[in-house]
């Protein structure tokens, strides 16, 4: 069997453990929201929510229009246009990782850019979207996430191109963003909270596709980096870099307190029904729950390092 048939049944093989994991855990949640989620009896703000579902609409074209330039760039005119060939590497990257370095080689400078700014930019805008330009501090928490996970990663890959790695990431952000912006360009972020929360069988559909994306953001990230430092350095490189992503915004959690993180009082008046009552069942978890998840989190960076400093057997480096 040649081994890119080998790596594709691997990549759906691992989709599908994933998917089948964040059923599992959607099951769960369902179970525990849904009788914290009352019937939905009317918006809070019609007005708010009608402006978010035409936001959502205008940047869920546009992140359609980066993934259908990405799968059709190679094989159309696109291709010599700007940003073409940067949506064709992130969307390679996301679904064949093991051929994101190939997929950077020979990239404009522009376009290398545009492979990090968009996913960021996309990022950005669904969640704030999602919260109505409401809620800040999920933001602040993503970028207290997302700043030491590439810190830490790039330390791992210093002498090396970091592009492979950025190409995946970003390719599977833009992935994660799409299915969120579906969702809310329906009805907009209040109906579709309360709708997805009010019902088991789509709660847990979402958080099914939510954690088999997220799971799959950082094997794909380890698979692109795989051919610079080897496979259990990259391993070692995203358990290290995972951990530090999770101990920033625990530590941040304990210190002011997962309430307060999820809402001041006049913020929760003001957000989506179905995203207030989440909110208020996640402040029910206990004081110290940050701190768990901050020590969990220092123990997988542990690991991750000392995956990634045990030595790899001899191989020519690549650039």
């Amino acid at each position: 069997m040649a081994r890119a048939t080998q790596r594709i049944i691997l990549a759906v093989a691992t989709a599908g453990f994933l998917l089948g994991v964040g059923l599992f855990l959607g099951v769960l949640a369902a179970g525990a929201f849904a009788p914290t989620v009352p019937e939905p009896t009317g918006l809070r703000d019609p007005e708010r929510n009608a402006l978010m579902t035409w936001f959502a609409r205008g940047v869920l074209v546009l992140a359609l229009a980066w993934l259908v330039i990405g799968m059709l760039a190679a094989r159309t005119r696109l291709v010599a246009r700007p940003g073409a060939a940067a949506a064709r590497a992130s969307w390679l990257a996301a679904t064949r990782p093991w051929r994101a370095r190939e997929s950077t080689l020979g990239m404009l400078e522009l376009d290398r850019w545009l492979m990090f700014a968009v996913p960021l930019a996309l990022l950005i805008g669904t969640r704030l979207i999602e919260a109505s330009f409401v809620l800040w501090m999920p933001l602040v928490l993503t970028a207290a996430a997302l700043i030491p996970f590439a810190v830490v990663l790039r330390l791992f890959i210093w002498r090396r191109s970091p592009w492979p790695a950025i190409a995946a990431a970003g390719g599977v952000v833009v992935l994660q963003c799409v299915v969120e912006l579906a969702v809310i360009a329906v009805a907009g972020p209040e109906v579709a909270w309360t709708v997805v929360w009010a019902a088991p069988a789509t709660s847990a559909l979402v958080v099914a596709v939510g954690v088999a994306l997220f799971g799959w953001l950082f094997i794909a990230t380890g698979w692109a980096i795989e051919v610079q430092i080897g496979a259990r350095r990259a391993a070692g490189a995203v358990l290290a870099a995972f951990g530090a992503g999770l101990a920033v915004p625990a530590v941040i959690l304990g210190f002011v307190g997962v309430r307060f993180a999820a809402a001041t009082a006049a913020d929760v008046e003001l957000l989506p029904a179905g995203l207030a009552r989440v909110l208020d069942a996640i402040a029910l978890l206990p004081g110290g729950a940050p701190w768990i998840a901050a020590g969990a989190a220092v123990v997988t960076a542990a690991v991750g390092v000392l995956l990634a400093r045990m030595p790899e057997p001899e191989r020519l480096p690549v650039p």
